[in-house]
């Protein structure tokens, strides 16, 4: 007797656990392909102003998740193919030699992602397959939305009084505990290493690599983010001024979908209604929320987010492609020591905090009146938790180009700077340079008198830069 063969395509769904599109194909065939393909597009071509499309430490992120989610096929009864190419065209060609009859896969929202999927699709369409879509990257089905996409609104706290509290979450699914493989000859394929993902290995040097991928290590943070941050009443943690997950480090995970949001969302929901937790979860299940309203606008608003004119489909003309005061913003030679900590973290981690990461931002585009493209694309590149519709929509609300975004942004640098770091502990972990000033004279050493610093073996403009901007207005 014949048996359906269905293709799973993983993607941004790295897991076995609340997987609807592998639920759906098991469900569906009587055995399946799982296939993951490292899309040499993204490792060798560069971005419109010269950025790698995919950094050395999202790579590296990728690989370690990839091999988890093999691993874990393998304890199933299943593995995983692995090639690298060109999806649309080895899925075919994988499909047209099995005689499969579909490829299943989570649905993807931004224009690249599309243009693969709908160019998978309609090769598939000539051989009489097709690709059957799920949706597992949000918080909410969209089926549960009460406005199609398209009529998503266009600021986040008119999205949240119409979904917040009002639409229910669907329960998280289980993983298989066994998973029919398709029993015909297929090379697994070797997982590739950075070196043949064209990355100088000596690269790593110098570099902190500080999340491990993978769905193993993912759902443990979970579990450990529950019982040693959520219920740690720590004074480093300010709740209050929480915008996403990303301040649970678990924002690496979510993006490459090593965990589902709904499954952080179960875990966090359990103390929703604990007085004593609280306040922490409704920051934290607002950031999730926010995660959906992102991927919603640039599903609604689709290649505009890239474009400099962004949502608001005008242009803010003040900003320019400056590269060379780019370049000093990325090497961290601002000499706005905060500015300068934050950057030395980004590039040596491929993280940063959501409150950095608009520090720095702003700063980019407030201080420098540097186009913001560039700094999205290179938050693009660097960031090992890039997920397209957070990063650009975010860059368009920096850039005074999305629909919610103010008119006057502006913010003193300095008192922001004391207020995200009080003491200077953080400069001076990044800013060895600058570690023998005391408290928060760190914020401001070209204040401090020049005899001073050079008691402390301190000279501007050699030892650590004289600022670029001018600071007389941060008084």
């Amino acid at each position: 007797m014949k048996q359906n063969t269905g293709i799973v395509w993983f993607r941004l769904d790295l897991r076995l656990r609340d997987n609807i599109s592998l639920v759906d194909a098991l469900q569906s065939c009587d055995q399946i392909i799982p296939v993951y393909v490292f899309d040499e597009r993204l490792y060798s071509l560069k971005s419109k102003y010269g950025f790698r499309r995919i950094g050395i430490h999202r790579a590296e992120f990728i690989i370690e998740s990839v091999n988890d989610l093999r691993k874990s096929l393998q304890k199933s009864g299943a593995d995983l193919i692995i090639r690298f190419g060109k999806p649309e065209d080895i899925l075919f060609e994988i499909a047209r030699k099995h005689n499969t009859t579909a490829v299943f896969c989570n649905k993807e929202r931004t224009s690249e992602e599309v243009s693969v999927q709908d160019t998978l699709e309609q090769k598939l369409w000539s051989i009489g397959q097709e690709i059957r879509y799920s949706r597992g990257k949000m918080l909410y089905h969209t089926g549960d939305l009460p406005f199609p996409v398209n009529h998503t609104p266009d600021t986040y706290a008119a999205f949240y009084r119409e979904v917040g509290k009002i639409i229910p979450i669907r329960p998280i699914i289980s993983a298989p505990s066994s998973i029919p493989m398709y029993p015909g000859s297929i090379e697994p394929g070797d997982l590739p290493d950075l070196k043949s993902l064209h990355f100088d290995i000596e690269q790593k040097e110098g570099l902190d690599f500080i999340f491990k991928g993978g769905e193993t290590t993912g759902y443990q943070k979970i579990d450990d983010f529950i019982n040693y941050n959520l219920k740690t009443n720590s004074p480093n943690h300010n709740w209050e001024e929480m915008r996403n997950s990303q301040t649970t480090h678990l924002a690496p995970y979510i993006s490459a979908g090593c965990i589902s949001v709904r499954s952080l969302y179960s875990a966090l929901d359990e103390y929703s209604e604990h007085n004593r937790y609280k306040k922490r979860v409704k920051c934290l299940i607002h950031g999730l929320i926010r995660r959906d309203f992102y991927r919603l606008m640039a599903k609604k608003n689709r290649n505009q987010i890239f474009q400099k004119t962004g949502i608001s489909h005008k242009a803010n003309n003040q900003l320019t492609d400056n590269m060379e005061l780019f370049e000093i913003w990325k090497d961290a030679k601002t000499g706005v020591p905060l500015l300068d900590a934050f950057m030395r973290e980004l590039n040596k981690t491929g993280y940063l905090s959501p409150e950095g990461r608009f520090f720095v931002a702003s700063f980019l585009v407030e201080e420098l009146k540097v186009n913001w493209q560039i700094g999205a694309e290179y938050f693009e590149s660097i960031l090992v938790d890039y997920d397209p519709s957070s990063n650009w929509v975010n860059w368009n609300h920096i850039g005074g180009v999305s629909l919610d975004s103010k008119e006057d942004r502006y913010c003193n640098i300095v008192t922001r700077a004391r207020k995200i770091d009080p003491h200077g502990d953080f400069i001076r972990e990044w800013l060895p340079e600058l570690a023998s000033i005391q408290n928060s004279n760190v914020h401001e050493p070209y204040k401090i008198d020049p005899d001073e610093l050079k008691k402390l073996s301190i000279v501007l403009g050699e030892d650590y830069p004289v600022p670029i901007v001018d600071t007389e207005k941060w008084i």
